[in-house]
């Protein structure tokens, strides 16, 4: 097809190759295996978590779970199921600890947190204009903003370019600046985005810290989103995780969104579950109505729902849950610092933040990319560099600790050995 025959929005798109997609998808196509295919790819690029696979299958699996009938074949409503819309709100009032019960009501139920974050692009923004978020992040989130709906991220940065501090954090003065750098640009900028706990840096935000931001936000009539599908993945001994839902009251409810999914802290993203919480009813309504282009199936919604549907499991799997990802962080952290590697000292999350500037230098993003290339050529290993996760300083990864721990154990074990191998190109 010819450029002249497509539209211009699909002109945006056409050759548009998403990096963390193409990369995983060349692991997947030759992926490792200690037996049967030892030389494979060892993937630990991908935000995966499969740190209770042997609670989770029986679980999905049982009679009392998967369980499909010809009710759920017929036309239901498109923003998901009311069943599933319970069983979510539930979630989150118990394990959010929320101020008051979430209202099914207010959540609009698409696949997944991609899509809700696609939507409320849509909705919230024109094309052109920015929503501002704290970098480094999760590099799809780019995508999800520009690749339909054309919004911009505009980049709060923790780690500067000229950035000294070892462990930087986000501040109300650094989202001041970027918005004021945004404006001084002629940038329109429409909300700002948060992931708490954060990704790939791990972090929790205090609730201090989360009213000056919404109280900014609120100042310059900004939306917030609050992405907070990594609510439940916190270590042990970490600060608290203080949901946006559990301030008894904010500058403007109507102006912040929460957004929840079941793909992260329970280990299964192949369903397409994602939550937006909102109490702004026309941006209800909208959502409800472009709903219908991010479906949920049906039958999918309800293994949702009652997989999820049991308290007491839910207990018993988040107690287990969250002391295997607490050791396993310790254990590929302590793994890492042996090596000689600075790492981030994370709260929650599926990642390490690994310093290997020693290794790849930090003047350039070229040189970051060289290294990034010869761990996938010749260790067979996927890490994230950090450009592709917008980065301002070259030097840093993130590698996925929650991945088959075989594969954990095995992508460490190259990655050392990658280390001592590879020559600094100057």
């Amino acid at each position: 097809m010819e450029s002249a025959d497509i539209s211009k929005r699909a002109e945006v798109v056409r050759n548009w190759e998403d990096f963390l997609n193409k990369y995983m998808n060349i692991c997947n196509n030759d992926e490792y295996d200690e037996l049967n295919n030892p030389n494979g790819y060892i993937n630990l690029g991908t935000g995966i978590n499969n740190i209770c696979r042997d609670i989770i299958i029986p679980r999905l699996t049982s009679a009392h779970v998967w369980d499909c009938n010809l009710d759920l074949l017929q036309y239901r409503e498109g923003y998901g199921i009311l069943k599933l819309r319970k069983a979510l709100s539930t979630i989150m009032t118990e394990f959010l600890d929320t101020y008051e019960p979430v209202d099914p009501e207010d959540l609009v139920c698409v696949v997944g947190v991609t899509a809700c974050l696609d939507i409320l692009a849509h909705c919230l923004a024109d094309p052109g204009e920015v929503i501002l978020a704290p970098t480094p992040i999760y590099g799809r989130i780019y995508t999800d903003f520009m690749q339909r709906s054309q919004v911009k991220l505009w980049p709060i940065p923790i780690i500067s370019k000229e950035n000294e501090e070892l462990y930087p954090v986000l501040t109300i003065d650094k989202v001041k600046k970027a918005y004021n750098d945004a404006v001084s640009q002629k940038q329109v900028v429409k909300a700002l985005l948060l992931i708490n706990p954060s990704n790939p840096l791990g972090d929790i935000y205090n609730p201090e810290l989360l009213l000056d931001i919404f109280s900014f936000c609120n100042e310059h009539n900004l939306h917030v989103i609050m992405d907070e599908v990594y609510a439940l993945s916190v270590f042990n001994g970490s600060p608290e995780f203080y949901s946006t839902l559990k301030f008894p009251v904010l500058p403007n409810k109507n102006k912040v969104h929460v957004l929840y999914g079941i793909s992260k802290d329970f280990g299964i993203a192949g369903l397409r579950i994602g939550a937006i919480h909102t109490r702004c009813k026309p941006l209800k309504n909208c959502l409800k109505q472009l709903s219908f282009f991010h479906d949920i199936p049906f039958p999918v919604m309800d293994i949702a729902a009652k997989f999820v549907g049991d308290s007491d499991w839910l207990k018993m799997y988040l107690s287990i849950y969250r002391q295997r990802i607490s050791e396993k962080f310790k254990e590929s952290f302590d793994f890492c610092k042996r090596m000689g590697l600075n790492v981030r000292n994370s709260s929650g999350g599926f990642f390490l933040w690994l310093d290997l500037r020693p290794i790849c230098g930090s003047s350039s993003f070229v040189q970051e990319r060289d290294f990034f290339f010869y761990l996938i050529e010749k260790a067979h290993l996927y890490i994230v560099p950090g450009e592709e996760l917008f980065c301002a300083q070259p030097g840093w990864f993130r590698l996925t600790f929650t991945a088959n721990p075989d594969h954990v154990n095995a992508g460490l074990k190259r990655l050392e050995e990658a280390i001592k191998n590879y020559t600094l190109k100057v």
